[in-house]
């Protein structure tokens, strides 16, 4: 599973810019934050700006098709 956290902003029609002034930090600071392996602390921050649950960062798992 990956992380796809500008996905999830995108689909809500938000920005980065958007998330990182409802989470009090600027644009890099978040940038930063995100980039990498971020924390659950700032997982669960991005997720209560977008007032989603945490799992929605994360890409759907595709379906599993057995191998030939």
């Amino acid at each position: 599973m990956a992380l796809n956290i500008k996905g999830a902003i995108a689909l809500r029609g938000k920005t980065m810019a958007w998330v990182a002034q409802r989470m009090g930090v600027t644009l890099p600071t978040l940038s930063e934050m995100v980039s990498g392996n971020p924390t659950y602390d700032t997982l669960t921050r991005i997720a209560a700006a977008l007032r989603c649950d945490v799992a929605e960062l994360f890409d759907r798992p595709r379906a599993w098709t057995p191998k030939r």
